[in-house]
C-alpha cells in the first residue's frame, strides 16, 4: 500500500449524489414535470435514475480502501437508502432543499444539484465527488486526489467526439460546451473530458469557478431536466487547471483503465474479467439504456463478492422465513440452485409435484441470489395450489452474520453449494425443513420422509456411496480422518438430502462449530465435508431409497462387488425402487441421456416450459471441441479402451477398479465419435 510520506494533509469529506428511482412518489413528481415541461429527450432514461444497491457497496470499498475519509455527504431529495442507518456519525443526508434555492425544486438534472455542492454545511475544504456507480478498488491514500500542496490531481481523458454527438447527445453537449466557456476566458482549450469516476476539489475554487461564470450556472441550475448548452461540473476542473491550482493526468481511452476503469452493465461476468485484467485504482459501472434487467439483478451479486464486509452504519437486516402455511404438517422443502441450474431444478420441481399429495400444503423455498425475472416467471407458472414457491437471496445475510467466512465456488459448484448450512438460522419457525439439491427426481410422496422419527437426533441422512468402500479408497480415508478429524468416517453422510429437526440444534453452538469447520483447508467437497465435521454423531441414518446415488450404476457392475452385508442389501433394494435419484455424477442425465434412470429425468423433463432450452443445451454441449477431437484421434482411443480392457482382467483390488473408470471414460469417447460418424 502506497503511504503519503510527511504530509500533512487537511480533513477530506466524500459528497455522493443519490436517487431511488423505484419510488412511485418520486415517479409521480418526474413524469408530472416531463409532461409539464415536454421533456423527451435521452436525459430522463430511467437508467439513469435505477437503483441497484451500488451506493451500498460503494461506501463499503470506501471503508475497506479509503478508511481516512473524514465525512460522507449523500445528497437527495429527502429519500434516504432503506439500509441506512442515519444517525451513524461519519454519514450525512443532505436534501436538496438544505443547499438549493425553493424556487429550482424539485429537480432531476444531476447538472443543477452538482452545482450546489459546496453549499453543504460543514463540508472540508479539500473534498472528493462520486456517483453512487463509483467504487475503489484497492487501498488508495490522500496523495492519489491531492499533490502535497493540496492541489486537486484532476485525471482527464482524451475525447474524440464528432460534431454528431455533439450536438445530438446532452453529455458530450455539455462537456464541449463548458470547455467552450473555459477557452472563450483563458484561451485554454482542453479537448478532454473528465475521468468517468470519484473525483477532487477544494471548495474555494469551485465557488470562485461560479462566480466567472455565474450566468451560466445560473441557468443551469432552473432546468429542472438536463438540458443543451449547460455547464457540468468537469468546468469547475478546466477552470482549475486554467488557474494553475490543479495537477493534470492525461490519459488516453487505454491507459485509463488502469486507474479509472468505466464498464458498461451489460454482462456481469465480463464485469468480473475486466476487473481481474486491468487491475483498476477506481471503477465505474454504468448503466444505461441497453442493460438488460436480470443483468441489474446479477449485478448485487458480483458487487457483494467484491465487497462482502457490512459496514456499522448499514441496518441489520431481518432474515428469518417465516411459514407460509399455519399447519404443524406443512411440506417444507428447500432448494438452492443459480440461474444456469435453475433449468434443472424445474425437472426435480416437477417431480416433486406429480408425486405430491393434494391434501397436502407444500412450502417450497428457493436459496438463489441470481435467478432472472424470467426464470423465475416460468418455475412460478409451474405451481399447482396447493404449492407456495418462494426465492430468498442469501447473499446479504450471509455477508452480515458470517462477514468472516468467504465462499468461493469449486470445480462446478457454485456458491449456492453452501446454503443448506445456514437453513437453521433463517428457518427458526419451522420444525422440520428437508433439503434437496437441484439435481434430483423425486418418484414418491414426499410426505412418507417426514413421517420418519429424529429420536434424539439433529438430521436425517443417508450414507455417502464412498463410505462402505473405504477400505478400497486409503487416500479418501485418510483425507477424512486427518483433515476433516472424521471419528467414524464409515457414516460420511451425502448432502444432497438432509432433513433439519430445528428444534434440537443449538444455534449458538451450530454457528460456532460451523466457523471452525470453514477454518479447514483444501476441502474436497466443501458443503458436504463442512457438515459432516458438524453433524458427526448427531445424525439418523435412513435408507438409501431416499437419496439413490446414481453414480454408481454408471460406475459399473465393479461397484457391487466391492460392497457388502446390509449396505448392499440395503443399496440393491434402492436401485430396484429408488423414491428420490440423485443425479450426483458429472455424467448427468441431460449431458449423457443413454445411461441409467435418465429417462425418469427426461419423462419430467419434457413437462417444465425448460424442455427445449434443456435439449438446446445439450445438443450445443454435445458438438464441441472434444468430440472433434475425440473424432480425429479415434483410432488411438479406441486402442487405449481395448488395452485397459486386457489391462482389467489381469489385475485386482484398487489396479482393477482403475481400470474399470479408465474403461468407462475411453467407452464414452468410443461412443462419442461413433455418434459424430454415424449422423
Amino acid at each position: 500500500m502506497k503511504i503519503a510520506k510527511n504530509i500533512n494533509y487537511p480533513p477530506i469529506d466524500l459528497v455522493y449524489t443519490w436517487v431511488d428511482g423505484k419510488d412511485p412518489n418520486w415517479q409521480k413528481e418526474k413524469q408530472f414535470w416531463e409532461s409539464k415541461e415536454r421533456i423527451e429527450d435521452n436525459s430522463t432514461y430511467n437508467c439513469r435514475f435505477v437503483d441497484n444497491d451500488e451506493l451500498k457497496f460503494s461506501l463499503r470499498s470506501v471503508a475497506m480502501y479509503a478508511p481516512w475519509i473524514r465525512k460522507i455527504f449523500i445528497i437527495t431529495n429527502g429519500q434516504i437508502p432503506k439500509w441506512l442507518n442515519v444517525n451513524h456519525p461519519k454519514i450525512t443526508i443532505i436534501q436538496h432543499k438544505d443547499i438549493m434555492p425553493k424556487d429550482i425544486i424539485p429537480t432531476f438534472n444531476s447538472n443543477a444539484i452538482e452545482a450546489f455542492i459546496p453549499n453543504i454545511q460543514g463540508l472540508s475544504e479539500c473534498f472528493l465527488y462520486a456517483n453512487d456507480d463509483f467504487f475503489i478498488n484497492k487501498h488508495v491514500e490522500k496523495d492519489f486526489f491531492f499533490d502535497k500542496n493540496c492541489r486537486p490531481i484532476i485525471r482527464l481523458v482524451k475525447q474524440n467526439w464528432t460534431e454528431e454527438e455533439i450536438n445530438n447527445r446532452i453529455y458530450q453537449n455539455n462537456v464541449n460546451y463548458s470547455r467552450k466557456l473555459i477557452f472563450q476566458k483563458f484561451n485554454k482549450d482542453f479537448r478532454f473530458e473528465s475521468a468517468h469516476n470519484i473525483c477532487s476539489y477544494r471548495k474555494s475554487y469551485f465557488l470562485k469557478c461560479k462566480e466567472d461564470f455565474k450566468k451560466e450556472f445560473d441557468r443551469t441550475s432552473h432546468c429542472r431536466f438536463r438540458e443543451y448548452n449547460c455547464v457540468t461540473r468537469s468546468i469547475v476542473s478546466f477552470w482549475t487547471l486554467s488557474k494553475k491550482l490543479g495537477v493534470l493526468k492525461k490519459y488516453n481511452k487505454k491507459s485509463v483503465q488502469k486507474n479509472c476503469l468505466h464498464i458498461g452493465l451489460l454482462d456481469p461476468n465480463s464485469i468480473v474479467e475486466n476487473l481481474n485484467k486491468y487491475k483498476p485504482t477506481l471503477f465505474c459501472i454504468n448503466d444505461n439504456e441497453w442493460t438488460h434487467p436480470d443483468n441489474r439483478e446479477r449485478l448485487k451479486n458480483v458487487l457483494a463478492a467484491r465487497f462482502p464486509k457490512s459496514q456499522e452504519w448499514e441496518l441489520k437486516n431481518d432474515f428469518e422465513i417465516e411459514p407460509i402455511f399455519n399447519t404443524k404438517d406443512s411440506i417444507n422443502i428447500v432448494f438452492a440452485t443459480d440461474n444456469y441450474f435453475c433449468k434443472y431444478f424445474a425437472v426435480a420441481l416437477q417431480s416433486l409435484i406429480d408425486n405430491s399429495n393434494e391434501t397436502k400444503k407444500y412450502d417450497i423455498i428457493v436459496f438463489e441470489s441470481d435467478i432472472s425475472s424470467r426464470n423465475k416467471k416460468l418455475l412460478l407458472d409451474m405451481i399447482p395450489q396447493h404449492f407456495s414457491l418462494r426465492f430468498f437471496d442469501l447473499s446479504e445475510y450471509i455477508s452480515e452474520t458470517f462477514d468472516s467466512i468467504r465462499l468461493k465456488p469449486k470445480n462446478n459448484w457454485s456458491i449456492s453449494m453452501y446454503y443448506r448450512i445456514f437453513i437453521p438460522f433463517i428457518m427458526k419457525n419451522y420444525e422440520k425443513v428437508l433439503y434437496l439439491d437441484s439435481d434430483v427426481c423425486v418418484n414418491k410422496d414426499i410426505t412418507e420422509l417426514f413421517d420418519i422419527q429424529f429420536n434424539d437426533k439433529q438430521i436425517l441422512v443417508v450414507k455417502d456411496s464412498i463410505s462402505p468402500v473405504l477400505a478400497q479408497n486409503k487416500k479418501r480415508l485418510k483425507y477424512m480422518i486427518r483433515t476433516l478429524n472424521l471419528k467414524n468416517p464409515e457414516n460420511y453422510f451425502n448432502s444432497g438430502m438432509m432433513m433439519f429437526n430445528n428444534n434440537n440444534i443449538d444455534k449458538e453452538f451450530y454457528k460456532n462449530e460451523i466457523l471452525r469447520a470453514f477454518n479447514i483447508k483444501d476441502l474436497l467437497y466443501p458443503d458436504q465435508d463442512i457438515l459432516n465435521v458438524v453433524f458427526e454423531n448427531k445424525i439418523k441414518l435412513i435408507p438409501t431409497k431416499w437419496n439413490y446415488l446414481y453414480a454408481e450404476p454408471v460406475w459399473g457392475m465393479h461397484y457391487l462387488n466391492l460392497i457388502t452385508g446390509e449396505y448392499k442389501k440395503d443399496f440393491l433394494e434402492a436401485r430396484k425402487n429408488p423414491y428420490i435419484i440423485h443425479y450426483c455424477s458429472p455424467r448427468k442425465p441431460w449431458n449423457m441421456p443413454s445411461v441409467e434412470y435418465s429417462q425418469i429425468f427426461w419423462h419430467y423433463a419434457r413437462k417444465t416450459p425448460f424442455y427445449e432450452e434443456i435439449v438446446f443445451g445439450n445438443t450445443m454441449r454435445n458438438i464441441n471441441a472434444q468430440v472433434i477431437k475425440n473424432v480425429i484421434y479415434r483410432h488411438q482411443i479406441y486402442l487405449k479402451y481395448l488395452g485397459y480392457k486386457i489391462l482389467k482382467l489381469l489385475s485386482f483390488g484398487n489396479k482393477k477398479e482403475y481400470f474399470c473408470n479408465k474403461i468407462d471414460i475411453y467407452k464414452n469417447k468410443v461412443n462419442s465419435f461413433r455418434t459424430i460418424l454415424k449422423s
